[in-house]
């Protein structure tokens, strides 16, 4: 009579071979992993209820770039410097106002650092708003038509806004003057509100203003209207990464 510890072996052909090793999670591991992952998840997402990443990443204190491949201003443009400082870093400030303007895509990239609640820093992340260029460009005329951005009271805000190239027509009777003081009632119209008497101005109201290859260095933008955004794409990526832009190069 066999026992218990010899019943398997003269049972040979009943013996069963040792379990091999499943395909398995393990959950608990996982679960130890995945706990600060979602922990700081959950808190962001508090965080932009309560608007506590909104305000992280607010444009008015953050400088960013702006840019467009074509810009109409059928009612020319206004510009003034509205801050100077001559201390140990010499800076400018100007604002440039469009009563009107259409635009061939535009594309705005800023970034900043974000601090969130219990998490602390989540490091440096980008805030890319882009509506794209058209696939063949626009021509002014098709801007002045109501195609592709159009805006109302666009003001640029900036120590550095340039061009490609720019046309601003003018005619013998409303011609365009540099020079002209900054609470003029011209540069008033193209929206600018707060420019002062003896600040320096250009008055450029005469006639339509064209720009081609936009491109903007500003500390704030405002529009004082609607404004039509084809094809709008908002997003928030991590790390200094520009937006893809007119042509698809950067902002």
């Amino acid at each position: 009579m066999l026992d218990r510890s010899e019943e398997g072996t003269a049972q040979g052909t009943d013996a069963r071979p040792a379990a091999q090793p499943r395909g398995v999670t393990r959950w608990r591991r996982s679960a130890v992993v995945a706990v600060p992952a979602v922990v700081a998840i959950t808190v962001m997402a508090v965080a932009m209820t309560e608007g506590a990443l909104a305000a992280n990443l607010s444009l008015t204190a953050v400088p960013f770039t702006l840019s467009s491949n074509t810009v109409a201003a059928p009612k020319g443009l206004g510009a003034v410097m509205t801050t100077v400082n001559a201390g140990t870093s010499p800076t400018a400030v100007t604002e440039v106002g469009l009563a009107k303007a259409g635009l061939d895509g535009i594309c705005i990239h800023a970034t900043q650092s974000v601090n969130l609640p219990v998490v602390g820093t989540v490091g440096t992340w980008s805030l890319n708003i882009t509506s794209p260029a058209a696939t063949t460009p626009l021509t002014t005329a098709q801007l002045d038509a109501g195609q592709g951005l159009q805006a109302s009271n666009l003001i640029l805000d900036g120590g550095a806004i340039t061009g490609a190239s720019a046309t601003l027509n003018a005619t013998a009777t409303t011609p365009n003057q540099i020079g002209a003081g900054a609470d003029s009632a011209n540069i008033k119209n193209s929206g600018i509100t707060d420019g002062s008497t003896g600040q320096f101005g250009l008055d450029a109201t005469g006639g339509e203003t064209d720009i081609s290859g936009l491109k903007a260095h500003a500390n704030g933008a405002t529009l004082g209207g609607a404004i039509t955004l084809p094809n709008l794409n908002i997003a928030l990526v991590n790390g200094d990464t520009a937006g893809k832009g007119a042509g698809g190069g950067d902002c």
